[in-house]
């Protein structure tokens, strides 16, 4: 009965004796990760010098001088203790009954590209449900505070992955990751949130609601064990899972010093796809993005951009081409007055602002601002930190025609 507890299905052409030596080191990997203070970048070195999980586990049991001389004398007398009184099996069936998978390294509960990451985790805690076999992920993420046409952007593109058959991954920050994972999953995809923090915890704790929706309809995954507080180091180290998961990683929004740069960054050294999408000049969440395009990330001016970077085997629904003219680009939803078609065309001509609008329409302050909140709103208009407001590249082909 233990042997099946927390079993992830066996990849496709695994052998039987593989699953099995992954079932006996489940329990061990899992009890690891829960000792105190035990660290998510220290274990899979320890693993790997002590030969297996098991057998560290039981080189910290004994404790001693072995043990002292790999983590240090005071941590091995804590752990020593923490193990003889720690049952492996007990620890996982413990949190099978909280709804908390472990996946181990080359389980096809992931895409197997993360497993193949310069440094990959010793373990996965997942909750939700199991990603389908053969989905390829795309990151979507950027700035925390993004304006209304980042997160507009995040929502559209993320929407058109999920019709495309691909999943969006994310870390469920505030901003345009919250707006990732919702726009998938309002298309009916699979939205995957990677933690800086323990699975069981809900962080930022604004986004309770939106973490529910996901262990509902995709899965939520940390390296973290249950209980673990969020740390503001955690989260760059984090990002490497979200790169790992990812074929690609489209950054929507981001400041010079934003972590999704430090994403990217994942992403380039293990050869993935970087994409960003513009955004006005000299607003300061554009800098990174624009940063990345000049350094050769691709520019992304609608979900087709992404799509055709894929091998055409990840794109299990591909759109036909009277689709990628619609759903492929990134259109905001809804129609638009005669007075805000009126607006696009003298923005189309130069930017402005406020007053300046105001007088070359020939209409009062309040109306243009009116018109301006809801252009803004549907993506079609975006407006930098000195009030001058622009065309936003996803004005739908044919609109100013």
């Amino acid at each position: 009965m233990r042997a099946e507890m927390g079993r992830a299905d066996s990849p496709a052409g695994e052998d039987r004796a593989g699953q099995e030596r992954k079932d006996r080191e489940r329990p061990f990997r899992a009890a690891l990760a829960l000792l105190p203070q035990m660290s998510p970048v220290s274990l899979p070195r320890m693993i790997s010098m002590a030969g297996g999980a098991e057998e560290l586990w039981e080189l910290l049991r004994r404790g001693g001088e072995r043990a002292a001389a790999l983590v240090g004398g005071e941590k091995a007398g804590e752990w020593s203790r923490a193990c003889r009184r720690t049952d492996p099996w007990e620890s996982l069936e413990k949190l099978a009954r909280r709804g908390i998978r472990v996946i181990l390294p080359g389980e096809g509960s992931v895409p197997d590209v993360l497993w193949r990451i310069y440094d990959p985790p010793a373990l996965l805690f997942a909750r939700g449900r199991e990603m389908p076999r053969g989905m390829a992920c795309v990151a979507v993420v950027g700035a925390r505070k993004a304006t209304s046409y980042g997160r507009r952007c995040a929502e559209q593109l993320a929407a058109g992955l999920a019709e495309g058959g691909v999943a969006v991954v994310s870390g469920a920050a505030y901003g345009i990751d919250a707006c990732a994972h919702r726009g998938c999953m309002q298309a009916g995809g699979f939205t995957v949130a990677v933690l800086g923090c323990g699975i069981d915890r809900v962080y930022p704790p604004g986004n309770a609601g939106l973490l529910a929706g996901i262990a509902e309809s995709g899965c939520i995954l940390s390296e973290y064990p249950p209980g673990d507080e969020p740390q503001a180091w955690k989260f760059p180290h984090r990002n490497r899972i979200i790169a790992g998961l990812s074929l690609a990683v489209v950054v929507v929004e981001a400041s010079s010093k934003s972590g999704a740069l430090i994403t990217a960054d994942f992403a380039l050294e293990e050869g993935r796809e970087v994409m960003a999408v513009p955004g006005p000049i000299g607003h300061p969440l554009t800098e990174g993005t624009h940063g990345l395009i000049k350094k050769g990330a691709k520019l992304v001016t609608g979900v087709e951009d992404i799509l055709e970077e894929l091998p055409p085997e990840a794109v299990q629904r591909p759109l036909d081409g009277s689709e990628r003219g619609q759903k492929g680009m990134v259109l905001p939803g809804g129609g638009i007055s005669p007075l805000e078609e009126k607006i696009l065309r003298l923005l189309g001509e130069e930017a402005g602002t406020l007053d300046r609008l105001s007088l070359r329409a020939g209409e009062e302050p309040r109306e243009i601002l009116v018109a301006l909140t809801s252009l803004v709103l549907k993506g079609f208009v975006c407006q930098d930190a000195g009030g001058l407001y622009a065309l936003s590249p996803f004005v739908p082909r044919g609109i100013l025609s």
